[in-house]
């Protein structure tokens, strides 16, 4: 069964990852299997010098797979030309236990939605005229007829989430 997803969207530095780190604990302990999936836009790094994987990496290898205490981590090098798509990453890596898969980033992709904005950055909404907007989490007054919470409010949001997909 393919897990159902949903994307917390906003500008950098908006309060997406502040409130997920509140969020997705919730949705946890509601016995919910949770997957997360993050885009980084300027790219990321794992690995760290002097690590033997990391060694490993520098030496040219494509891809490398550290295994150890119950974690897999992959690092999948040498596709320049081109970014993995969401459902390709999810296709090659992704699990088929889990209930939910939590995104974050990913804005284009057309996949429920949740924006998180604060005032501080900017009080006009990125996905304000996507379909798939289902809620949004604002500091500030907003008009789509869709669910709005506060920036406080994870409870209300990972039970909004639970209920939409019927836990």
């Amino acid at each position: 069964m393919k897990a159902p997803r949903i994307a917390f969207v906003g500008r950098h530095n908006g309060g997406k990852t502040t409130l997920l780190t509140t969020v997705l604990p919730l949705l946890v302990a509601n016995g919910i299997r949770v997957g997360y999936v993050k885009h980084a836009h300027a790219g990321f790094e794992i690995d760290t010098p002097k690590k033997d994987s990391y060694r490993a990496r520098r030496a040219g290898v494509l891809q490398t797979i550290v295994l150890g205490g119950g974690k897999v981590a992959v690092v999948d090098d040498g596709r320049p030309e081109s970014e993995l798509t969401l459902d390709a990453a999810l296709a090659r890596y992704g699990r088929d236990d889990l209930d939910l898969i939590v995104v974050e980033g990913f804005k284009a992709e057309p996949m429920p939605k949740i924006e998180v904005a604060r005032a501080a950055l900017s009080t006009e909404l990125l996905c304000l005229n996507d379909r798939n907007l289902v809620a949004t989490v604002t500091d500030f007054e907003v008009s789509p007829a869709v669910p709005h919470f506060g920036l406080d409010d994870a409870g209300p949001v990972a039970a909004f989430i639970a209920g939409r997909i019927g836990r």
